[in-house]
């Protein structure tokens, strides 16, 4: 239903923008990948991918307002996360609330193109070809590719429409 990547060399967090309806019909575009703006986690980046339409805007909430064990809900969430915090650590979430790391590798794929993300970067592609990859791979990955970086000098989104035919690394 996604894919994203987040390369801990460069900093930068990608992804597809392909809105998921629960089924193989396009629902439009969305944004998957988040910068927190407030809260513990202020700074961080966000990627979600769900299965789930609106879980990805409830998580994210749910990390800006602390990570409260109180405010838990759904009990049994459909997703797959990546935060990376200021420092650069990287926590990971999978189908829970309870955090995994901080991990450590040089880059992060998480989403149904995942694994054809992590074969592209293996393969040498920068994080945006490796995206791009995903897409031309995954009926469920689609155009827009977006990124954030970590560092707050580039604050700003980028955001890429990529041709069809430069998808491949």
């Amino acid at each position: 239903m996604s894919v994203i990547v987040y390369d801990a060399k460069r900093r930068l967090m990608v992804a597809d923008s392909r809105a998921y309806s629960g089924s193989p019909h396009p629902m439009g575009t969305k944004m998957k990948i988040h910068r927190i703006t407030d809260g513990p986690f202020k700074g961080a980046l966000l990627g979600i991918t769900s299965c789930v339409p609106g879980m990805g805007e409830e998580f994210k909430q749910w990390v800006t307002e602390g990570m409260s064990k109180e405010a838990l809900s759904p009990s049994d969430p459909q997703l797959e996360a990546l935060l990376v915090q200021t420092d650069g650590s990287v926590i990971y979430f999978n189908d829970a609330y309870y955090p995994s790391g901080p991990l450590e590798s040089d880059y992060f794929t998480i989403g149904s193109g995942g694994k054809y993300a992590l074969g592209a970067i293996r393969a040498g592609a920068h994080p945006l070809n490796a995206v791009g990859v995903a897409i031309a791979c995954d009926p469920f990955c689609g155009l827009p590719v977006v990124s954030l970086s970590l560092d707050p000098a580039d604050a700003n989104q980028l955001s890429l429409a990529l041709p069809e035919t430069s998808v491949a690394a």
